[in-house]
This record gives C-alpha cells, sequence and structure tokens, in this order.
C-alpha cells in the first residue's frame, strides 16, 4: 500500500514540474497559453475576442434640424385646404329642381312624400301669371283718355279696372293667355292711334313650389317621385 502512495506521489510531482517548465521560459517570464486546448477543440467554442477587428463604423449623418416655422405653415396650408374641399365638393356636386305649380291640397300630398327624402327642399308660395293684359296706364287715363275717345277709334273690347291692385285706375284693352296674341293687340291698338299701350302679366292666386337640391343621386330619386304623384311640373331651377 506504501508503495503505491509513494508511486502516485510521484506521477503528481512529475506532472506538476511539466506545467511550470511549461509555464516559465528560460528566463524565468511567464507565457501566455494560445492554444485552444482539447476540450475547447471539442466543443468548438468561439473565441470573438481572439479576431482582429476590421469593421470600421461609419458615423452617423447628423439629425435634420427641425424648421417650427415651415411645419406649422405647411400644417395650417393643409386644414385649409381639407376644409375648404369640405365645404365647396357637396355643392358643386348639387342639382336644382323646381316642383310645382301645386294647389295647397295637392302641396300637402307632395310634401308628404318628400318627408322621408335626404335632400333638401324648401317650400315657396308665390303668385303665378295666368295670362297678360293689355291695357292703357292710369296717367294717360287721367289725362283725359277714356272710354268715349277709344270708342271713337272703333275699340269696342274695353273697360275700366277697379279692383284694388298694380291695374287700378287703368283700362284693359284685352286679356290673352300667352303673350304672342297680346303682342298682336298692341301692335293694331297703334295703328288705330291708340299711343302708350302696355302689356303686364295676369297674375292669379297664390301657387306652392317647392324647390329641391341634392345629389344626382338623391335628385334621380325625386324624379322617381314625381312620377307617381305627376301635379304640377318638375323641371330645372332657373338659376
Amino acid at each position: 500500500m506504501n508503495g503505491w502512495r509513494a508511486l502516485l506521489g510521484l506521477f503528481v510531482a512529475g506532472n506538476l514540474g511539466l506545467l511550470a517548465w511549461g509555464l516559465l521560459g528560460a528566463d524565468g517570464s511567464t507565457r501566455a497559453i494560445e492554444a485552444p486546448g482539447l476540450r475547447a477543440e471539442w466543443v468548438t467554442v468561439e473565441r470573438p475576442w481572439t479576431q482582429a477587428v476590421d469593421v470600421v463604423l461609419s458615423p452617423q449623418p447628423p439629425a435634420p434640424k427641425i424648421n417650427l416655422k415651415q411645419g406649422q405653415a405647411n400644417l395650417d396650408s393643409a386644414i385649409e385646404n381639407a376644409s375648404k374641399q369640405v365645404l365647396d365638393d357637396p355643392k358643386k356636386n348639387q342639382q336644382c329642381r323646381v316642383w310645382g305649380p301645386l294647389l295647397q291640397s295637392e302641396s300637402a300630398r307632395v310634401q308628404e312624400s318628400l318627408s322621408n327624402w335626404n335632400g333638401n327642399f324648401e317650400r315657396l308660395e308665390k303668385q303665378v301669371p295666368v295670362g297678360y293684359v293689355v291695357y292703357l296706364p292710369q296717367e294717360i287715363v287721367n289725362s283725359g283718355v277714356g272710354i268715349e275717345q277709344l270708342s271713337g277709334k272703333g275699340i269696342t273690347d274695353m273697360f275700366y279696372i277697379t279692383t284694388p291692385g298694380p291695374l287700378q285706375g287703368t283700362i284693359s284693352l284685352g286679356l290673352f293667355r300667352d303673350l304672342d296674341r297680346a303682342n298682336v293687340q298692341k301692335d293694331d291698338l297703334a295703328k288705330r292711334g291708340v299711343a302708350g299701350v302696355q302689356i303686364r302679366e295676369r297674375l292669379g292666386p297664390a301657387r306652392v313650389f317647392f324647390e329641391l337640391r341634392g345629389t344626382p343621386a338623391q335628385i334621380e330619386t325625386v324624379e322617381s317621385v314625381f312620377k307617381l304623384n305627376r301635379k304640377g311640373e318638375l323641371k330645372p331651377c332657373d338659376s
């Protein structure tokens, strides 16, 4: 047993001597271990710290300067353009129609048919011309021209207008449905020597109109509703 212990001690001492001889050179300085060793080669351990660094990091470009005034100006311009498009575009895309003239009883039915329509409409009342009156103005009548003088020129279809209104105090010289026939009567009176004759629209009772504004699709819907309620006319607005 003691022999084995002695032999083991010699083996350990020999290994320690070899290790010391490898670490120390002839001049006694310590040597660096450069060999990776069997274990490092077996597990293929990578040691990047032993490799030369060839990559040179390029300097980053400086951050651009921020112009606050220019940025605010661009933002204001974008907001203004967006607001203008929101306000203007719908108007450019709208169409207008007028539905009328309608009696009061007819207007109630038409307004009910438009209750679920998505466009905009306005109910208007105004007098519509039912014809044209050829007349002698009040200032000429007051100057002395009357029924007797006109009868002497062969005129028979005439009478004083006494109804309150713009024609009160004038002399009617004919009522006509269309303007062409009224102009023919005026020219004939001028040939008979009657000067100063005028023509005016003859207004009837107030009628109801609906002014409708909407997109082309909405106007198309109105046209479909009109076909089911053919009262008055449906035509483009004057302006």
